[in-house]
């Protein structure tokens, strides 16, 4: 039996939908922005249904992705 609320089932199918969207991207940074935006849903969520492997994974991914972006900068090559 489910317990968890829609409303947070929902955040966790919205996080799953923004990482594989992000995979479809051509552009780097743009596939960097939503996959973190995702990542950071998926901690949320997996600490909201308490499931902390999965939100220490995915704190490490909106890290990763964060640092590429941050990279991408600083080479002047951040295009969306």
């Amino acid at each position: 039996m489910n317990s968890v609320p829609f409303s947070i089932e929902l955040l966790g199918y919205i996080a799953t939908f923004l990482v594989a969207v992000s995979f479809l991207c051509k552009s780097m940074a743009r596939l960097r922005a939503i996959n973190a935006l995702g990542a950071t849903l998926f901690v949320i969520y997996s600490l909201i249904i308490t499931a902390y492997p999965v939100a220490l994974l995915n704190a490490f991914l909106v890290g990763v992705n964060l640092y590429q972006l941050w990279l991408l900068k600083q080479k002047g090559e951040l295009v969306w």
